[in-house]
C-alpha cells in the first residue's frame, strides 16, 4: 500500500506528530509521498527518513509574514478633534445607513489595498493542487493524508477526479477561527468546508479541538472514523545520553540560576509579551528564556519590544536546533511555561494537546506552568505535573511553589507523558484502521 501526505507548507520540520507519523508509517507501507511547498523559510529541515519516504516541492511565492509587528501600535494614537460642519442632506441620512456603508467601504478599501497579495496566495494555492494533481495520478496512492485547509482541498480534488479509489485522511493541525474581511480568505474557508464532507477519517488531537474544528467548518462529521493523537513526541527508548545543560552553556549560568522556558514562536499569540513583563519582577535566581523555531534576528522590532519589557533580563535563543537534537532543548530547562492568548480564536484558547511544547517538556520531565485554559487545569490536578496561573503576576509564585517539591511534580510530568501524550501509544490504532482501509 502506497501514501501520500499533502502538507503544503514549509515548517515540517518543528511539527512532531508529523514526523513522527511519516517515521511509522515507513515501516508498514510500501512507500511514503511528502507533497509540499518550497519558499524563503528559516525553518529548520525534517530530519532523514527511511529510503522509501520522498519529497516533492513546489516553488511558492506568497510571503505571510509570520513575525510582522509595528511598535507604534502598541501606543494610543493622539487625535486632534475638529468641529466637522454635516451638511443638511446627510443629516437627513439615518444613522444605521451611515454605519453599513462605512463598513462597506472599509471592507472596499482593504481588499482593494490586498489584490495583490490575495492575487498571489490564489495562484500558490491553485499551482499546489495542480502539482498534486500531477503527482498523484501516477502515483496511484491508496491513502491520501492532507494536513490542514489546502492539504483537505488538494486531496478532495485527487479523491473526485482520480480513477483509482482512494482513502481520504483529514489530519487537522492549525485551526484559525478568526474571521478575515479578505474576500478571498472567505471563499477558500468556504471551499474548505464544502471539502470536509469528502474526508473518510479525521484526525485530531482531543475532543475540545474537535468540537473548535466541527464549529469552524460548520459540519459534525457524525460517520466519520476520528482518531484523536496528540500532537507530541515519540517517547525516547534511551534518554541518559541527552543533554541536560544547553541553556546554561549557552548564557554562561550558574548552578543557581533555574531556567524557566517558552520554547517556540516568539509572538504575542503566545502572550510572551506578557510573560516578558512579568519576568522583570522575578527574583534574580529565575532566568527566563525565549527559544524559537524558527530562526530570527534580535534587532527584530518584536524582538526588541519584549526584551524592553524585561528589563533587559530576557535570554534569547534566536536559532532552531534540528528535530534529532530538540530533546536537549527541552531536557535543559527547569520550567516549562505556556500560553496562548484568547484573542486570537478558539484554535489558539484550546491548543493543550495541540501544543507540541507540552509534550516535549512532559517528556523531560519538566514541570510546567500554563495560563488557565481548557485542559490544563484537570491534567495538572490529576498528575500533579505543574500549576495554573490566572494572571501573570502569579508566575513567581507557580515557580517557587514547584521547585519546593520540585521531585514530585517531576515524577508527575514524566506519569503524564507516558499516559496522555507518547505518541505512539494513540498512532497504533490508527496506523491498523489504515491497514484495513
Amino acid at each position: 500500500m502506497k501514501i501520500t501526505i499533502l502538507f503544503e507548507e514549509e515548517y515540517l520540520g518543528v511539527y512532531p506528530s508529523i514526523i513522527n507519523a511519516i517515521t511509522l508509517l515507513s515501516n508498514k507501507f510500501e512507500s511514503i509521498r511528502i507533497l509540499t511547498s518550497e519558499r524563503k523559510s528559516n525553518f529548520p529541515k525534517p530530519p532523514k527518513f527511511k529510503n522509501n519516504v520522498f519529497f516533492y516541492k513546489i516553488r511558492q511565492y506568497s510571503d505571510y509574514n509570520r513575525n510582522s509587528f509595528d511598535v507604534s501600535s502598541q501606543s494610543s494614537p493622539e487625535y486632534e478633534i475638529f468641529e466637522v460642519q454635516t451638511s443638511f442632506w446627510k443629516q437627513l441620512i439615518p444613522e444605521f445607513i451611515k454605519i453599513e456603508y462605512r463598513k462597506f467601504r472599509n471592507l472596499y478599501i482593504e481588499n482593494i489595498d490586498n489584490l495583490k497579495p490575495q492575487i498571489k496566495l490564489l495562484y500558490d494555492k491553485v499551482i499546489y493542487c495542480i502539482f498534486c494533481y500531477i503527482n498523484t495520478i501516477l502515483y496511484r496512492p491508496n491513502i491520501i493524508i492532507a494536513i490542514d485547509g489546502t492539504g483537505l482541498v488538494a486531496g478532495t480534488l485527487l479523491k473526485l477526479f482520480t480513477l483509482n479509489k482512494v482513502h481520504l485522511v483529514f489530519w487537522s493541525l492549525e485551526i484559525d477561527t478568526r474571521k478575515s474581511p479578505l474576500l478571498f480568505s472567505y471563499f477558500y474557508e468556504k471551499i474548505i468546508s464544502i471539502c470536509a464532507k469528502y474526508t473518510d477519517t479525521l484526525v485530531v488531537q482531543e475532543q475540545t479541538r474537535l468540537k473548535v474544528l466541527k464549529d469552524k467548518l460548520n459540519y459534525k462529521f457524525h460517520c466519520t472514523p476520528t482518531f484523536l493523537i496528540p500532537h507530541s513526541p515519540l517517547d525516547s527508548k534511551d534518554d541518559s545520553t541527552v543533554e541536560t545543560q544547553f541553556f546554561h552553556n549557552m548564557f554562561s549560568l550558574s548552578k543557581e540560576e533555574k531556567v524557566i522556558l517558552h520554547a517556540g514562536w516568539i509572538h504575542d499569540a503566545m502572550c510572551v509579551d506578557k510573560m516578558a513583563g512579568s519576568a522583570k519582577f522575578w527574583k534574580p535566581q529565575f532566568r527566563l528564556v525565549f527559544h524559537e523555531r524558527e530562526k530570527r534576528s534580535p534587532d527584530e522590532n518584536f524582538i526588541r519590544h519584549v526584551c524592553g519589557l524585561s528589563g533587559n533580563k530576557l535570554l534569547l535563543s534566536l536559532n532552531p536546533v534540528p528535530f534529532e537534537e530538540i530533546d536537549k532543548v527541552f531536557s535543559s530547562a527547569q520550567i516549562g511555561i505556556i500560553a496562548y492568548e484568547k484573542n486570537y480564536g478558539g484554535g489558539r484558547e484550546n491548543a493543550h494537546k495541540a501544543s507540541g511544547k507540552l509534550g516535549h517538556f512532559l517528556k523531560s520531565g519538566v514541570p510546567v506552568i500554563a495560563l488557565d485554559l481548557p485542559g490544563y487545569r484537570e491534567m495538572f490536578v490529576k498528575y500533579k505535573c505543574g500549576m495554573i496561573f490566572e494572571s501573570f503576576d502569579e508566575i513567581q509564585t507557580c515557580i517557587e511553589k514547584i521547585f519546593s517539591d520540585y521531585e514530585l511534580y517531576k515524577f508527575g510530568a514524566l506519569r503524564c507523558f507516558q499516559n496522555e501524550f507518547e505518541f505512539e501509544k494513540f498512532f497504533n490504532p490508527f496506523s491498523l484502521h489504515l491497514l484495513r482501509v
